[in-house]
């Protein structure tokens, strides 16, 4: 009998990782953004990951051509982001918001791809300390800013693993 529990608890740890992975996440520190590395499933081959992030470019920009700054295919797309309220820092005891310019690089390669995160904004340096300790007044700025990046990393995330939809049409 406690074989059976144990080989019922091994199988319900792994359940909620297979069926719920999420991406890894965006980390800022004193020394910037390091890169994510996402790992699929074989099935996703470079060529796939690659349509699915023109995609999901195409459905979140006005303008997609203007937004990519570099498209080598199946390999590398690098495009520009930004946000209007990309983080806050607490002044007087009132939020100001500050835009957000920035870049996602993407490398790809079969079945997984790196997201590269690169700003010109250089003010979150102040916000540690020189042991890369967070100061207590920039922890909203912080969140705020990681909150974002993570924003666009979770919607490309979810568009590429995202089944492709049938079209359907209501010709009758």
């Amino acid at each position: 009998m406690k074989k059976i529990y144990f080989i019922l608890f091994i199988a319900l740890s792994f359940n909620g990782y297979i069926f719920s992975q999420t991406p890894q996440k965006f980390n800022l520190t004193k020394d910037g953004v390091k890169p994510v590395v996402i790992q699929l499933d074989a099935t996703y081959s470079a060529s796939l990951i690659y349509s699915r992030i023109k995609e999901w470019i195409a459905m979140n920009y006005k303008d997609p051509k203007a937004a990519i700054r570099i498209d080598n295919e199946n390999s590398l797309v690098k495009f520009s982001c930004y946000e209007a309220k990309g983080w806050k820092i607490k002044v007087n005891n009132l939020d100001t918001w500050n835009d957000m310019r920035y870049t996602i690089n993407v490398d790809i390669k079969d079945s997984k791809y790196r997201v590269t995160f690169a700003t010109d904004e250089t003010r979150y340096k102040v916000w540690y300390n020189s042991d890369g300790t967070i100061l207590k007044k920039f922890k909203e700025s912080e969140t705020s800013f990681e909150n974002n990046m993570n924003k666009t990393l979770t919607s490309l995330y979810n568009h590429i693993k995202s089944p492709k939809k049938q079209n359907t049409t209501d010709d009758w």
